[in-house]
């Protein structure tokens, strides 16, 4: 596969022809860039590499340092910061900014049961007879489990997934995308809007942002030039999400049975159409962007739920999850993926992608990172931090290497 680079740094990547165990040994004494850092996930041996990475990082709204390299579309396009992809659970971000907002104008109750807006929603669950609150389901400590499929297709409804699978008999931390679906639900039937046209409205276009879930509104320009993911098998490179048919087409991608018409949909019957809990589509721009908005957001990074001493008050993977707040993952300086300080946003994980979109409020910056593909067999945990694998730790090493690099550190 041939390879392409984007890179704003002074420093170049002198030893981006070196196989992938060279750079590593090299990069215990030479300290390479972040494009060195990342040409090592490209370059690696078959089975284990991927198409493309990249990161970004923010301060004051400006891009203080960027590295990507690798292929947008395998074969053809190379990936940069600008190339729009799907960032899997950054995604949930959104939500909780969009809920914020709907908050604070007054058209919703964060810590207001769901059956407010959704009456369907089974009263009998451990949340109690009004269901769990909006702010109870953003921080997944709302009674919920997800079932083995969580979205639903048009013209279905959302309350058919709400079987006993979905529930558990305690409220306490279970990461769960279903409950993502059900307050979009929600917010969709307090407002009567669909869900993607209310986070453009209240969110992504407030800040200038060229994203939308499940591409709509996405402008076409940005769409074509958008980042297929990938995982590879034994025969290659094989699409997994947003292939050239995709990036190509008008409309919205949403789940629909055949000859269903996404303009016969009711808002608050089905909020899984627009995938809140993972189909935002932006670029890497775009979510470091959305990160920093948490700058503002003190009542969602606040923590709704923390890890107790004897880890038995939620599923937490291993203290994968020690905190967690409306919508946003928080990792206390003391056991954080950038050791010292302490970092709010949320990772991604899916169909070969991983992501991630911090805020570090000791430095008032944010970064963002992705590879767009995978193997099929996953990259094993990383042994610098459990919230890691082997793949995402290269990630966090370039972005402190670009930051260390950038005068914003001086």
């Amino acid at each position: 596969m041939s390879v392409r680079h984007s890179l704003d740094l002074t420093r170049r990547g002198l030893l981006a022809s070196l196989p992938a165990g060279a750079l590593l040994a090299a990069s215990c004494s030479a300290s390479p860039s972040p494009e060195t850092l990342l040409q090592g996930l490209i370059d690696g041996p078959e089975l284990n590499r991927a198409p493309a990475a990249g990161i970004v990082l923010m301060k004051d709204n400006l891009v203080i340092a960027k590295a990507a390299v690798g292929e947008a579309s395998v074969g053809s396009r190379p990936f940069t910061v600008r190339s729009a992809l799907r960032a899997a659970s950054v995604s949930k971000m959104v939500v909780a900014l969009t809920a914020a907002k709907l908050h604070q104008d007054g058209d919703i109750d964060l810590d207001t049961g769901v059956r407010t807006w959704l009456p369907f929603y089974p009263a009998t669950t451990a949340a109690g007879p009004d269901g769990p609150s909006l702010r109870a389901l953003l921080s997944h400590t709302g009674g919920m489990k997800d079932p083995d499929v969580y979205w639903m297709a048009h013209p279905g409804t959302i309350e058919s997934l709400l079987t006993y699978d979905a529930f558990k008999d305690n409220l306490d931390f279970e990461y769960c995308n279903l409950a993502y679906g059900i307050v979009a639900t929600a917010l969709e039937a307090a407002t009567q809007r669909r869900f993607d046209r209310i986070s453009r409205d209240l969110v992504l276009k407030p800040m200038g942002l060229d994203a939308g879930f499940n591409w709509a509104d996405v402008s076409p320009e940005k769409r074509r030039e958008g980042a297929t993911l990938y995982r590879e098998y034994g025969n290659g490179w094989a699409s997994q999400m947003d292939d050239r048919d995709i990036l190509r087409d008008p409309e919205p991608f949403v789940l629909k049975e055949d000859g269903a018409d996404l303009a016969t949909y009711q808002p608050g019957t089905n909020g899984t159409l627009f995938s809140p809990q993972g189909g935002l589509r932006a670029n890497l721009i775009d979510l470091a962007t959305i990160a920093a908005r948490l700058k503002y957001a003190s009542d969602l990074v606040a923590p709704v739920w923390q890890l107790n001493a004897d880890e038995s008050n939620g599923v937490h993977d291993q203290r994968y999850f020690t905190q967690f707040g409306t919508g946003v993952q928080v990792h206390p300086a003391e056991e954080s993926l950038w050791p010292g300080y302490e970092l709010w946003g949320h990772p991604g994980e899916a169909y070969g992608l991983y992501s991630g979109a911090w805020y570090v409020p000791a430095l008032e910056i944010s970064f963002a990172y992705a590879v767009t593909g995978t193997p099929d067999t996953p990259p094993p945990r990383s042994t610098k931090h459990p919230a890691l694998n082997t793949f995402s730790e290269v990630l966090m090493d370039a972005v402190i290497a670009a930051y260390e690099a950038s005068p914003a550190a001086r």
